[in-house]
């Protein structure tokens, strides 16, 4: 299972705003800004960079979203197998 914040960094990437993010997972936007740093701190890079108010991905944010990506639909693929094996079982 992903980390939630590796879900809250999916959904900042894809708004490419913080408040929007929040909006979408019904939290807080400070909620969204703590992800964001606690998964700089972890991984000791910097995910976004800022010129006035627009935002983008650096290098290690791309690296970061595509590797998450990869995992969420690992993830997604993982459950629907497990589904079918237990399906499979009550029949």
């Amino acid at each position: 299972m992903l980390d939630f914040r590796i879900y809250t960094f999916i959904e900042v990437c894809k708004y490419m705003n913080f408040t929007k993010a929040a909006e979408s997972l019904n939290i807080t936007q400070p909620a969204v800004s703590q992800h964001i740093k606690y998964l700089e701190q972890l991984y000791s890079v910097k995910l976004f960079t800022f010129t006035g108010k627009k935002m983008s991905l650096t290098q290690y944010g791309r690296l970061i979203l595509n590797t998450a990506t990869t995992m969420k639909h690992d993830e997604i693929f993982m459950r629907e197998k497990i589904d079918e094996k237990k399906n499979k079982k009550r029949k």
